[in-house]
């Protein structure tokens, strides 16, 4: 029989994912264990994701154990030799290791019902959701739903959504939004995803935050085990300790890097897009015309530094673009010149 000799893509990362995932099949040789030396002898680097990558499946295997619904499909799935091996091929073929290596383990295709909803640019769209929450989707917005017995659960790709929750003692209601998720206790409350910054403000009750744990150091491992507990339900109850708690009228932030700022008091101007306003007050131009560009195919451009830090307070009908130029051109010493394809020019006026 012919040994196998495997041409690996992909970013270090995901070339660890694949030799970890491989050797613990039924396809691993020893002829792959000796391309797996020499993969590890060719960088530090590889040895070093590679190490991570294999304490990322201890910890899966501490997983296993556990008592969860999905548990028995996954090993219905695992029977079905045939349909396991072609997912490894397709795993192989694609080299998307970290996600599908939990998603092979633990059959979550088939376990997990999901509904997806999105607004096209300018759009807002309210959703009243089977448990009798309500969420709205302001523009540009792409989430899904994935209800369980005992878990709500609402994943934010990108955009901005108000979501009034529904109270249930038995059944939390979780948002994962960029690096973290939000843990509601009996809330509304607003989460705006963009440029690697999630931005969540509580109108009402309050909610916890809770950024990914730095398990290995590799911001994928670290997403990948923090993602597997949740979606199995090992552990919905945060720590008080460890995961700030916001109260109404006060909104945090944090980054893809698990970064949280202190919270700040800021309600009432970040939802006003629920009526189709924006609200500002002392806020940079700069700030302004990037919140205005979100609902309309254009984009701003500036004739020099100054004028994108220029002192606005004001507010704004959304949807009325002519209005909040002109408006700005009345209240400050600007000009806005329309450009090719959607560009703006704001450049200060003479005199």
């Amino acid at each position: 029989m012919k040994s196998k000799s495997y041409k690996l893509t992909g970013t270090p990362q995901e070339q660890a994912g694949f030799w970890v995932f491989t050797q613990h099949s039924d396809e691993w040789t020893t002829a792959a264990e000796q391309q797996l030396q020499d993969w590890l002898a060719q960088h530090d680097s590889n040895r070093l994701e590679y190490e991570r990558a294999l304490k990322l499946w201890q910890q899966l295997d501490q997983l296993k154990p556990a008592s969860f619904p999905a548990r028995q499909a996954a090993q219905q799935i695992r029977a079905k030799r045939m349909q396991r091996k072609q997912l490894v091929r397709k795993i192989k073929d694609t080299g998307l290791m970290g996600l599908l290596v939990l998603t092979t383990i633990f059959g979550l295709n088939e376990y997990r019902m999901t509904d997806c909803y999105a607004t096209a640019l300018g759009e807002r769209k309210s959703i009243d959701l089977a448990d009798g929450s309500q969420i709205i989707l302001n523009t540009d917005t792409q989430l899904s739903v994935k209800m369980t017995d005992n878990h709500r659960v609402l994943s934010l790709a990108k955009g901005e959504v108000y979501v009034s929750v529904a109270h249930e003692v038995d059944r939390p209601f979780d948002v994962i939004a960029g690096n973290g998720r939000i843990h509601d206790i009996g809330t509304r409350f607003n989460v705006y995803s963009a440029n690697n910054t999630t931005q969540v403000t509580v109108a009402e009750g309050k909610v916890q935050i809770i950024p990914d744990s730095k398990i290995t150091g590799a911001r994928w491992l670290d997403h990948v085990i923090s993602r597997s507990a949740f979606w199995l339900q090992l552990s919905s109850t945060p720590s008080n300790d460890e995961s700030p708690t916001l109260v109404v009228g006060q909104q945090i932030s944090y980054d893809d890097q698990g970064e949280v700022n202190a919270p700040i008091a800021n309600a009432a101007n970040v939802i006003a897009w629920r009526s189709g306003r924006l609200v500002f007050e002392m806020a940079p131009l700069e700030a302004v015309l990037s919140q205005v560009q979100r609902y309309h195919k254009i984009s701003f451009q500036y004739s020099g530094e100054a004028i994108k830090q220029i002192r606005v307070s004001a507010s704004f009908e959304i949807d009325n673009l002519p209005k909040i130029l002109n408006t700005l051109q009345a209240a400050l010493p600007i000009k806005t010149q329309q450009l090719q394809d959607g560009k703006i020019m704001v450049s200060f006026t003479r005199g």
